[in-house]
């Protein structure tokens, strides 16, 4: 799953989807019409009915935390409930009844948990940060972080082992990542249909695209670090587990954005430890990345996962020492099939509602279509989860491989840089052969010049007058090429380097909500109550249909909330949407107002108020708004998810102010 956490939870279902017909009846049935309906609506009238979406729903996975995702592979509530006491003599309910149940009562569907989505194909973000997906072979370091772990020593298959590892789990990991290529190995070939250097929004790689490569057996492990100099924390924090990547980038030696450009650095907790708060926020494992002065590093946080057992322990019903290691499998491999295709989230290949590829396929029982499977490896048989395929608009276990042409040119993003400042921007190539590259650049700023060994783009550049595009070309010793381009402007004013890429999941509300339309849509901005979310031609979007409309209750306050995922290395953040605020509340002393609080993710405590709007502040139609959260962060770490909370609050008897939202947005840099 993303930190745009990707969650792989054990799911519920839920209900099937309807229509939203005749909305103004539901409305006025739910004593929702508001008094502001009185007013004279300055919007034209919009008609209030929802197609049906396509599809049946199936099964469901965990509740996503909304925004732009640390990839969390996740528990679901009712899983959590059922299994927490199964390591303990507890009876564990069999992946089939979990997959089954309903999280509702009385014989209802239930809404606690949202479900995969098979309807919607992923779609590619464009990349962030000069990377979209793993365009050269992949490699997988394991890093055992922590003197809990013990003593290492190697085992007969030449495994590291060590004391501190009651379950071995170490040599099944290392295991498993052995045998990634290894005959019969179909799964890792749905991942080559997925590619970078196309236009954001893209479902399908036109021929020629540079391809995610089928891994060679033996090639995908690339080291493992038993990192027992000191103790890893009891519950260490998410920029603490980024600080770790950081040093095993160090401790292996790839220190550029060449040698880091397709690795993955998993970072193990051991036993008994509590990385970023797994057991109490109810996921598996999460993947993510970070700015670096070694370029930018993907990492997965994989805690102890036996310590759970909602987490994969003896999924089948094995009961034996293998099986306990189930989730290392299925867990594992969630995590590492989305850290490939989507590497630096949000930026490769997710759907609508922020799903990746694993999230979309996540816990579909064994026996069931697209459900869980054992796939035998050159190394040993592991359980694995499907894998979504746009080629099939199917979960599959297996697909052709896609082959990568012989020369890639990583995606070089856009980007905005100050004039006389020192510039390093490195272009990453890769030969299939693993053949090196010479590199070549047009169109490049007075001041920069590139290394034709290297590819890194260096100097200090005059000012452009406005953008100027760049194109960079890489070629192999057969005189085989592919390039790349982007634009950049550089200006006294200066800029971060590359453009923030949108952080937001589902930022103008076109999602809907489930307790509107019904939808097994991600409710990634999680509405205080109904209707919240809306398509109510009582008042009008931005743009689109759904809006957010706050202040319709005054017994309570109205709120959305969404969580934002923020990157180790960055160091502004912004976050914007266009109001409309739209009153009958004249009185200055008790005006309504709409806050914007910034919320601790572990305690769920405000950090502080971003902002307050107040009915006094009419707009007369939507107003761009745009603050800082810059400082909020800063109160937690960068590499932190923090919340954002808009919420509302009417001080008449009667509601007098309808503060509607849309089209939000969140940029980092």
């Amino acid at each position: 799953m993303f930190r745009f956490r990707s969650r792989t939870s054990p799911p519920g279902r839920r209900a099937p989807r309807t229509a939203l017909v005749a909305l103004a009846a539901a409305l006025a049935g739910a004593a929702l019409s508001s008094p502001l309906s009185a007013m004279a609506d300055s919007h034209a009238p919009r008609a209030a009915t929802v197609a049906a979406e396509p599809g049946t729903p199936k099964t469901a996975a965990a509740p996503q935390k909304a925004g732009p995702r640390r990839a969390k592979a996740a528990r679901t509530g009712p899983v959590a409930a059922a299994n927490a006491g199964a390591a303990n003599g507890g009876v564990k309910k069999t992946p089939q009844l979990v997959d089954g149940a309903d999280p509702g009562t009385g014989g209802k569907d239930g809404d606690g948990n949202v479900a995969n989505q098979y309807d919607l194909q992923v779609t590619y973000k464009g990349g962030q940060e000069s990377t979209g997906v793993v365009i050269g072979a992949p490699k997988v370091y394991l890093v055992l972080w922590g003197s809990q772990w013990g003593t290492p020593s190697t085992n007969a298959s030449g495994d590291t082992v060590v004391s501190g590892d009651p379950d071995q789990a170490a040599p099944y990991q290392q295991d498993f990542f052995k045998g990634l290529g290894s005959s019969g190995d179909g799964w890792s070939a749905v991942l080559t249909q997925y590619c970078e250097g196309i236009a954001a929004g893209s479902v399908q790689c036109p021929a020629g695209s540079a391809h995610i490569p089928y891994p060679q057996q033996g090639s995908v492990l690339a080291g493992v670090w038993v990192d027992n100099g000191a103790p890893a924390p009891q519950a260490a924090t998410e920029p603490q587990l980024g600080a770790e990547a950081l040093a095993a980038a160090k401790h292996f030696g790839n220190l550029t954005e060449a040698q880091n450009r397709n690795v993955q650095y998993v970072i193990d907790s051991p036993q008994g430890t509590d990385p970023d708060k797994w057991k109490e926020l109810g996921y598996c494992a999460w993947h993510d990345f970070q700015r670096s002065p070694y370029g930018q590093l993907a990492y997965t946080n994989m805690p102890y996962l036996t310590d759970v057992a909602g987490c994969g322990t003896n999924w089948f019903g094995e009961n034996t020492p293998r099986g306990r290691l189930d989730g290392y499998g299925i867990i594992g491999g969630h995590e590492y099939a989305e850290t490939v295709t989507d590497p630096n989230t949000p930026g490769g290949w997710t759907d609508a509602t922020g799903q990746e590829i694993g999230d979309k396929c996540a816990w579909i029982p064994k026996g069931s279509n697209g459900g869980l499977f054992f796939e035998d490896l050159a190394t040993g048989s592991f359980p694995l989860q499907t894998l979504w395929s746009n080629a099939d608009h199917l979960c599959m276990a297996s697909d052709p491989v896609v082959a990568s042409p012989p020369v890639s040119v990583s995606t070089m993003c856009d980007r905005t840089d100050k004039a006389g400042q020192p510039l390093s921007i490195p272009a990453v190539g890769v030969s299939s052969t693993g053949a090196a590259l010479s590199y070549s650049a047009t169109g490049l700023p007075q001041g920069l010049s590139i290394d034709a060994r290297s590819g890194v783009i260096s100097g200090t550049a005059a000012a452009t007058n406005g953008y100027q595009r760049i194109n960079v070309t890489a070629t192999d010793p057969a005189g085989r090429t592919a390039s790349s381009g982007f634009w950049e402007s550089v200006s006294a004013g200066g800029g971060s380097g590359c453009g923030g890429i949108e952080q937001l999941i589902d930022p103008g509300f076109e999602n809907g909500s489930a307790d509107v339309n019904h939808t097994v849509m991600t409710d990634s901005w999680g509405p205080s109550g109904y209707n919240i979310i809306t398509p109510s031609s009582l008042h009008a979007p931005h743009s689109g249909s759904w809006y957010a409309w706050l202040g319709q209750n005054t017994g309570t306050d109205d709120s959305i909330t969404t969580y934002l995922n923020t990157y180790p290395g960055y160091g502004r953040a912004t976050f914007s949407f266009w109001l409309d605020t739209e009153s009958t509340n004249t009185s200055a002393a008790a005006p309504d107002t709409l806050s914007l609080v910034a919320i601790d993710q572990y305690t769920g405590q405000p950090l502080g108020t971003v902002k307050t709007w107040t009915s006094q502040n009419a707009t007369g139609g939507y107003q761009y708004q745009s603050v800082d959260l810059s400082p909020f962060i800063g109160q937690v770490g960068w590499g932190t998810t923090i919340g954002l909370k808009l919420v509302s609050h009417e001080t008449g008897a009667t509601p007098g102010t309808a503060f509607l939202i849309d089209d939000a947005s969140a940029r980092e840099s």
